[in-house]
């Protein structure tokens, strides 16, 4: 797939109105919707 970058910061800030959590708000995503696409993300197996 296509990979979509948010914020290249090696130590985003992760309260609720930090950068990140700003530019996923900007892009319709929720803090809450935002952690668990973390989470989602993370727990997928890599081919």
């Amino acid at each position: 797939g296509e990979p979509y970058v948010l914020e290249i910061n090696t130590l985003p800030g992760m309260t609720s109105n930090s950068l990140f959590p700003k530019s996923a708000r900007a892009a319709g995503i929720s803090f809450s919707e935002l952690l668990n696409l973390i989470i989602k993300y993370s727990m997928e197996e890599r081919a």
